[in-house]
Formats: C-alpha cells, sequence, structure tokens
C-alpha cells in the first residue's frame, strides 16, 4: 500500500478554477435560470454549494415585476425590490435587501464551500458595492466562484478581476466545460451509499471488490501498482464509502484503483439495465477520424482505420503523449476505462473538448452524472459470478476471459441532454 514518501502527499484536489462570469445582452432571465439550475444540480448531487441566486416573479401595484435573491445553501429568501412608485415602469434594486443577502456569501466563504454562485455582477457591484466585497474575498480564498455579467458592465469585470477570469457563454455545456473534468472523481464518490466490503481481490491485471450485498465491482489494476497486494481478507468490513474515497483524494496507484472499484460495486448493481452491446462498436461503420486510447484487443478489426493510442504502442499505434494531439477535432474517441484509475482521463476529456467521447471497459461507472463531463456514451461490465471472477483475475487473465461471467452494458446521453 503506501510507502513513507506518499503520506506526505497532499491528498489530490482539482486544479482551481478563475472566476466564471455568464456573458448575456439585455435580460438576464435564462441565466438566472442557469444559474439556479447548475447550482442546485451540484448541490443535490452532494456539493457544498453557497452563494445566491436571483428570481423574480409577479408584478406588485407599483412594480413590474419583484425580484428576490435566494441563498443557494438554505434556500433563504431576501427581497431586493426597491419600490420607486406608481409613477416607475421597473424596479430597482433595493442596496439594504443585497446586503442582507451578503451573509450567505460570508458563510459560504467560511466553510469553504465547493462552489460559490452569485446572481450577477451589475451596477452595484461595478461601482464597489453590491456582493463586490464578498466577491472579492472568495476569489482571494480560492473558492470558485461564477456569476453573470451584462456586456455593458464586461469592462468593469475585467477591472474587478484584473483579467483574472473565464467568459462563459450563457448555456449548460459552458458551464459544465468551466467547472471541469477534474471533479468528476469527486462527484463520482459523493453518490456512492456506503456498505460494508467483504473483500478486495487484486490480480496481475484487474482488481475487484465485493460487498456483503454481493455488489461487485471492477477496475484494472495500475502499472504503477506495483509490490505485493494484502490479501483478499485485508479489506473485509471496510466502508464502501470510505475505500471510495480514495479514488477521488489518494495519489497511491493501488489505493485509487480500489476506490474506483469501490465506486463502481455501487453503480455497477446487478439489476442494472441498458444496451446489451459493447462500446466499441460506437463509431463502428462510420466515417471520419476516429481515436482510440487504449490497447483494446482485436480493435484494428473492430474499428479499421482509427488511430489508436497506447501506453505500450505496437507497430503501427501512436504513444500515449498523442492523445492531445489527435483527439481535437476528431469525429469520436474511445478511451478505456482504466485512464480513471491512473487519472489521466480529466485530460483527455479537456483534449476531446466537442468531440463525442465513449468510455469503454469492466471499469466504467455506469452513471449518467458522467454525461455532463463530456462523455457522450458508457460502456460497463456487471459481474454476475464472482467466484468465478476472481479466479480469472488471481491467475492473471484478460478481460476477456471473464467476459463469460457477466454483462456488457451501454448507455448513452439522452438527446438535449445538457442544453436546459
Amino acid at each position: 500500500m503506501s510507502t513513507p514518501s506518499d503520506s506526505a502527499l497532499s491528498p489530490a484536489t482539482p486544479p482551481p478554477l478563475r472566476p466564471g462570469a455568464l456573458v448575456h445582452g439585455p435580460g438576464s432571465h435564462a441565466v438566472d435560470a442557469l444559474l439556479e439550475r447548475f447550482a442546485f444540480a451540484l448541490k443535490r448531487r452532494g456539493f457544498r454549494v453557497g452563494g445566491v441566486i436571483q428570481r423574480n416573479f409577479g408584478g406588485g401595484e407599483h412594480c413590474a415585476e419583484q425580484m428576490e435573491l435566494v441563498d443557494v445553501a438554505t434556500e433563504r429568501r431576501f427581497g431586493i425590490s426597491q419600490n420607486l412608485g406608481r409613477g416607475s415602469q421597473s424596479c430597482r434594486v433595493d442596496p439594504t435587501g443585497v446586503a442582507d443577502a451578503s451573509q450567505a456569501l460570508r458563510r459560504a466563504v467560511e466553510e469553504r464551500a465547493d462552489l460559490i454562485v452569485v446572481n450577477k455582477f451589475a451596477g452595484l457591484e461595478a461601482h464597489g458595492g453590491g456582493l463586490a466585497h464578498e466577491m472579492l474575498t472568495a476569489i482571494a480564498e480560492g473558492i470558485p466562484l461564477l456569476t453573470s455579467v451584462g456586456s455593458r458592465f464586461l469592462n468593469e469585470w475585467n477591472a474587478f478581476t484584473g483579467g483574472y477570469g473565464d467568459l462563459l457563454s450563457p448555456d449548460d455545456e459552458a458551464v459544465w466545460r468551466w467547472w471541469g473534468p477534474h471533479r468528476l472523481y469527486e462527484d463520482l464518490v459523493l453518490g456512492v451509499e456506503d456498505a460494508e466490503v467483504t473483500r478486495v481481490v487484486v490480480g496481475p491485471k484487474w482488481i475487484l471488490l465485493e460487498t456483503a450485498e454481493g455488489r461487485m465491482g471492477l477496475t484494472a489494476r495500475p502499472a504503477a501498482a506495483t509490490g505485493e497486494p494484502p490479501p483478499p481478507e485485508h479489506w473485509a468490513g471496510s466502508s464502501l464509502a470510505l475505500l471510495a474515497a480514495q479514488a477521488a483524494r489518494s495519489w497511491d496507484p493501488l489505493e485509487a484503483a480500489v476506490g474506483m472499484a469501490a465506486v463502481n460495486a455501487h453503480y455497477n448493481r446487478p439489476d442494472l439495465e441498458g444496451e446489451a452491446t459493447n462500446g466499441l462498436d460506437r463509431f463502428a461503420g462510420g466515417d471520419g477520424r476516429v481515436v482510440v486510447v487504449g490497447g483494446f484487443p482485436q480493435i484494428e478489426q473492430r474499428l479499421p482505420g482509427a488511430l489508436v493510442v497506447d501506453m505500450a504502442p505496437k507497430p503501427g499505434q501512436y504513444p500515449e503523449a498523442a492523445s492531445e494531439w489527435l483527439l481535437p477535432g476528431a469525429d469520436g474517441a474511445v478511451v478505456t476505462a482504466s485512464t480513471l484509475a491512473n487519472r489521466t482521463l480529466p485530460r483527455l476529456l479537456t483534449a476531446a473538448r466537442g468531440v463525442p467521447v465513449a468510455l469503454v471497459g469492466p471499469g466504467t461507472p455506469m452513471t449518467e452524472r458522467l454525461f455532463d463531463y463530456g462523455i457522450h456514451t458508457l460502456s460497463g461490465f456487471v459481474a454476475s459470478d464472482s467466484g468465478d471472477v476472481c479466479r480469472v483475475i488471481l491467475a492473471g487473465g484478460s478481460s476477456r476471459q471473464f467476459h463469460v461471467h457477466g454483462r456488457f452494458v451501454t448507455r448513452h446521453r439522452p438527446a438535449g441532454h445538457g442544453r436546459g
């Protein structure tokens, strides 16, 4: 397991994010809805999200529309409409209400939220008022900050951030790209329900984790996970959730791989439904340039003409470093699920931005959470007989040898996913 030098390493954490600002023209209703959708999606998944989103509603006797800020963490509401009387054509923002709502941002900074959302950077903030102070504090503390800015305040926003910010188009996919694929590990872990682990079998090529309820998770053993592993009973009685957390935080190759097996034991449940197809066929028979990352068996026959990238390339295949050269602009990409365990998947998804990606292999977590990170097809494996699979794994067998002891499951991202 861990070596003395490993214990000195800080836990793996996603790279810092520049403050993100959704740029919009006149009117902000669609952007308000997008910020709310994104904030509460992360909150439902288990991320700690703070800050405020804006909701507009109705129309009072003296005002066309009422406005309020909603604390994302507590859902407490703060009215921010200033009544200007019968002659006014619209409501203006009440600075007092905004000041009251600022407590939501201060608390989120104190609690070091995973994300702070601020409804907008507008006139008050452009002149140093409103929520400007709290926003600067969050940025200084290195907490991811997401807001919106009208095009007429772009110069003020750039001056406010010193040019250290990302301008985003106002759509769901742009926001998820900003959030970034490095955060998919924590997303996966947050969805894992706890269970008792009965054993973890580590073979020369594969790892299997089994729970007391009979759920099984597989992952490839990373080449860097050398040395003699503990016996299967070493993990008996362990917490599935705690082992899964290693997938997000440990730099030890074996610990991270066992963590991914724990993640898969949760998501790849026996009753999982989906197409009984192999994800390697996702781009079969199509035109265009297809890039395959991973040494899949017989890939040349299944996908003739594909550009194959492997860590140990055979003649006619590309070295691992070529992936970032080949993926941009490809018409499709097939990526081995072992990239999850060795932590190269976020880099590959960044290079494949805008490219339909199929994540394929027994180590694929079959959860829709991954669709938001740029993956379009998930093709995994559900084991049905742990005894037979374990015998294959301990004998150093390949995945093809234990495929008969389970079934393939493939799922595709629904049409229109991520478009609001």
